[in-house]
């Protein structure tokens, strides 16, 4: 919309997230204490702004240059914006009660676009209105850069109610996504912790396509930052409003499209201690004519990798110098001698392997019994992956006559990373056919736990992560305030990775000697040498270690997304209160995934799997209506304002059925300075293509079972039966709002949401306790082929199918279960919780002081894993949402000179096991430097930002991966000092 014109009542300067609230109404408007200096006009409609509370819009090149008046006195808003604008050739224009827009004057009628220039915000399809029953938090252009944020997904973690435990790429490999489907690490939105896939991210009210193993990932990080106008986070269930996806609330981000000139930024960011540092540049310029604009903007950042070795809470995974335990892998290099215990359904070291001289053991002296080599699985990996992104925006909106605007955009963003994963670890069975085979006991043959670190280091990672949005619409005026809007959008999403020096197992047991010379390989033992597992990393030469860690497996995710739409708003009918609006509409969209699988790390030839395409059609149809009953020239004592707000949207799906979603939401003011609001509304999330169409697939096990190991065949898949998953959603607040205190505020909102039908696989989720589990039971087939014929056809077929693996690695008569891992509509989750927030405003002379703060308290995660299973409150767990987020804002301001200083604060916990989790404070600083007028600083703004200022560490957490924080919760960038210059041109 206006390029840094944006100012979102007095919050915009005191707080990054402020909840979007209704103003006085326009013929009600209550006088003001107004103390304007006279100065440049852009700085006094932000004054304006700060004093009255009200959103102020301008384009930022219309008022650059231009002078304003002083504004004295007490008045109204109205009035004040009339003699700051006097004599400047601007005029005001008042398109919602607290919203007003900077125009240029111009004859009526002229400009098309002007009437449909009124704000759209999130939580309504309605144009002009400004508040809605569902609370609604705004981040602005402004925000983002007073808190020094690089990127989008950066600006929206800070919030409260968003939960980092998927779709966040710090989580990737530290141990805390649960989802396990980002291995681009790509970085998602996931409010109220209830997914990322469960809450709906628009660019531009459009949706954009899914990232990720299953395409449900919104993946933010293409999204050019320099092109963000604003971001609008609605915090309720939607489906109503927007369709599927919106479970835990909506995020739509609003790039700029309204700019007349050109911006540069240059961005430079390091760690205090080194690693992970970044640079970025970015240019955006537009262009202004006579009914119509374009903008173009690119933007680039190049951020190092974090090692794990740079932080002692992720550098190893012995953490007993932490307090905690170690818990290095019994896989070493030396390995060691290993048997299967089964009482404790464990491998259990036997001895070590302890060369006494030279590289290998050679002798029966070279083991010591009842010893272990551990191995830090840790080393050599990242914290975060080396990431390298590029980002282009491009935008254009051109009248056609009087009542005609066409609109475009487009919008491409290219990520690249690098990283390292854990060393290659493998249970090597090893026999006298290999000529460094030696054992202490005599045996015929040994079982060596094994790690490749030091033959091989560590795997490689690398891939690409690419998107694409597309846009094209029109709105016209159709007669009265009644407008159509009619869009095509097309958008895409493709996800590639590749992992390299991996270990080939097929061609580590030709090595070995444990099976033949292949004719399939170049490679020969006898002539190339033979694969030592009794060294201690440094025992083999180069040719056998590249032929045995010549592995690599690659894989490629593609999504697509087609949508139509049609919808019209405007008044049906006046009442005493106002007009009763309505929006209709209806939309077509078919979306598409395709995976493809290269595998060489198993098999003696390259492996190669591409799905075919899976896709879908859905129609949907949706309405909203909005009905005063109070307010305007009807008003009661206790009945200031009375709204009631109905939406309504049917959508049909061709593969899984129809869905319908309504919501009913209320706006009451007892008295002008005081808002409340509720509503209730049902929301779903669609069953993923993959999670539908995935191919059948099956393998055989061992898993434990109350009377031991069972040879067990796994079943895999997608499950064309799926339901959607479905949510009820509850939403109460209060507001306090003075109006002739408009710099003070306090809201409330209380929430609750049952999601019911979610989509899982508890087998494969719990499969190590999946035979004993009576949760489980009914996803587990006992089976006896030895004695009853049926079971015997039954697993026979299954082995027997193209698509079962290792078929014959045990006979039929061996299986004693089948369990279901396919996907399944099971599982439960309900929240509740408060969103506090408050803000305080004042002056001391020529100072501005602004005080925010804004805090989520969850008072409870209940969940339920099947419908047998019991209900778990996952409250303050580990890799699970804590009850207490908040964030604390200060800022100060004196003319071209402004500072920030912030905090952020995570409640203490415990871990499974009853130990302590710290909470966390860490503190952001910045200080700016943005003159205004004439000289050699004009257009430029310098800002020196520093997040985790006093550079806490996370608080420590013994996690059973060997890693001492909890990513879900936590960051171990540390402190974190980023330079920003900005010229605008």
């Amino acid at each position: 919309m206006y390029s840094h014109g944006m100012w979102v009542s007095a919050a915009a300067l005191m707080s990054a997230t402020t909840v979007l609230v209704a103003g006085p109404a326009a013929s009600a408007q209550a006088e003001i204490d107004f103390v304007i200096p006279s100065g440049p006009l852009e700085a006094g409609l932000r004054l304006l702004a700060e004093q009255s509370g009200e959103r102020v819009l301008y384009d930022a090149a219309l008022v650059s240059g231009r002078s304003a008046p002083a504004v004295s006195g007490r008045m109204t808003t109205d009035a004040a914006i009339a003699r700051l604008l006097a004599g400047s050739g601007l005029r005001p224009e008042r398109t919602a009660a607290n919203v007003l827009i900077v125009r240029a004057e111009r004859a009526a009628g002229s400009d098309a676009a002007s009437v449909l220039d009124e704000v759209v915000v999130t939580g309504s399809l309605i144009r002009g209105i400004s508040d809605g029953p569902s609370p609604v938090v705004v981040v602005s252009r402004d925000e983002l850069d007073r808190d020094g944020r690089a990127s989008v997904a950066e600006a929206l973690a800070a919030l409260p109610q968003a939960f980092g435990g998927t779709g966040n790429e710090e989580t990737t490999q530290n141990g805390a996504d649960r989802s396990a489907t980002n291995g681009a690490f790509s970085s998602g939105i996931n409010l109220r912790g209830l997914g990322a896939d469960a809450t709906l991210v628009l660019v531009n009210g459009r949706r954009i396509a899914g990232s990720g193993a299953k395409g449900d990932l919104a993946d933010v990080s293409g999204i050019p930052t320099n092109a963000v106008d604003r971001i609008e986070v609605l915090l309720d269930g939607a489906s109503a409003l927007y369709g599927s996806d919106a479970v835990g609330g909506v995020v739509n981000i609003i790039l700029n499209r309204r700019f007349d000139g050109a911006e540069t930024r240059l961005r430079l960011g390091q760690t205090t201690d080194g690693p992970a540092g970044e640079y970025g540049v970015a240019q955006s310029v537009g262009r202004r004519w006579s009914g119509g604009g374009g903008f173009l903007s690119w933007d680039y950042l190049q951020r190092e990798a974090l090692p794990a070795s740079a932080r002692a809470q992720a550098a190893t995974a012995d953490l007993s110098g932490l307090g905690g335990t170690d818990r290095r892998t019994i896989y070493g290099a030396p390995g060691n001698l290993v048997r299967f215990d089964a009482a404790t359904q464990s491998l259990v070291p036997t001895f070590a392997i302890r060369p006494r001289s030279g590289s290998s053991a050679v002798s029966a002296a070279d083991f010591v019994a009842g010893a272990v080599n551990l191995q830090n699985q840790r080393s050599g990996v990242n914290v975060l992956p080396r990431q390298t992104r590029d980002g282009v925006y491009a935008a254009f909106d051109q009248a056609l006559g009087d009542r005609l605007v066409v609109t475009g955009d487009v919008r491409y963003g290219d990520r690249r990373y690098e990283t390292t994963a854990a060393p290659s670890l493998s249970l090597i069975t090893v026999d006298g056919r290999n000529p460094f085979y030696v054992s202490p006991t005599g045996a015929a043959s040994h079982q060596i736990a094994y790690s490749f670190a030091g033959d091989l280091g560590n795997p490689a990672l690398s891939g690409r992560a690419e998107s694409l949005g597309l846009s094209l619409g029109g709105e016209y005026r159709l007669g009265g305030d009644w407008v159509l809007d009619a869009y095509v959008a097309y958008a895409e999403a493709q996800d590639s990775g590749r992992i390299t020096n991996q270990v080939n197992t097929a061609r580590l047991r030709e090595a070995l000697g444990t099976a033949a010379d292949s004719p399939l390989t170049p490679f020969s033992p006898a002539r190339d040498g033979f694969f030592n597992p009794f060294g201690d990393g440094s025992a083999n030469t180069t040719t056998v270690l590249d032929f045995v860690g010549g592995g690599y497996s690659a894989n490629r995710y593609e999504t697509e997304s087609r949508s139509l739409t049609l919808q019209a708003d405007g008044s049906l009918f006046d009442l005493p209160a106002g007009a009763v609006r309505l929006a209709l509409g209806g939309t077509v969209r078919i979306e598409a995934f395709q995976t493809a699988f290269t595998n060489f790390t198993s098999a003696l030839t390259e492996t190669v799997r591409v799905s075919a395409p899976s896709d879908r059609q859905i129609d949907a149809v949706f309405a909203e209506a909005r009905v005063p009953l109070f307010g305007g020239n009807l008003r009661r004592p206790g009945l200031e304002r009375l709204e009631l707000s109905l939406a309504v949207r049917a959508e049909r799906y061709d593969d899984i059925g129809s869905t319908t979603n309504p919501k009913l939401g209320i706006l009451w003011s007892p008295a002008s300075d005081w808002i409340v609001r509720g509503g209730y509304g049902t929301s779903f999330r669609a069953p993923a293509l993959r999670e539908v169409n995935d191919p059948a697939s099956a393998g055989p096990t061992l898993l434990p079972g109350p009377t031991g190991q069972t040879v067990t065949l796994i079943q895999y898949g997608g499950n064309p039966g799926l339901d959607p998953e479905t949510a009820r959603s509850w939403t109460a607040g209060l507001e306090y709002r003075p109006r002739d205190r408009p710099e003070v505020g306090v809201s409330l909102n209380w929430f609750r949401t049952r999601f019911e039908d979610r989509i899982g696989q508890p087998a494969a989720e719990s499969i190590l306790t999946v035979l004993s589990d009576p949760a489980l039971v009914s996803f587990v087939r006992r089976i006896s082929p030895s004695t009853d014929a049926g079971d015997r056809a039954l697993i026979q077929g299954l082995l027997d199918l193209p698509t079962t693996a290792s078929a014959t690695a045990f006979p039929a008569e061996a299986y004693g279960a089948i369990v279901d891992a396919r996907y399944v509509n099971t599982a439960e989750v309900e929240i509740e919780g408060l969103d506090l927030s408050g803000r305080y405003g004042f002056s001391t002379g020529a100072d501005l002081w602004r005080l925010g703060a804004s805090v989520s308290h969850l008072l409870r995660y209940d969940t339920q894993a099947t419908p047998t299973a019991p209900v778990v409150d996952v409250l303050d767990r580990p890799n699970f949402p804590l009850s207490w987020r908040g964030r604390i804002t200060g800022d100060w301001i004196r003319g071209a000179w402004s500072a920030r200083l912030a905090a952020d604060l995570t409640n203490g916990y415990e871990d499974l096991a009853g130990r302590a989790i710290d909470g966390w404070i860490t503190t952001d600083a910045q200080i700016r430097y943005a003159p205004e007028g004439p000289g050699p600083w004009a257009g430029v703004t310098v800002a020196l930002s520093v997040q985790n200022l006093f550079d806490a560490d996370p608080p420590f957490y013994d996690a059973p991966e060997g890693i001492g924080y909890d990513a879900a919760n936590a960051s171990l960038l540390g402190r974190f000092v980023s330079l920003q210059v900005t010229r605008r041109w």
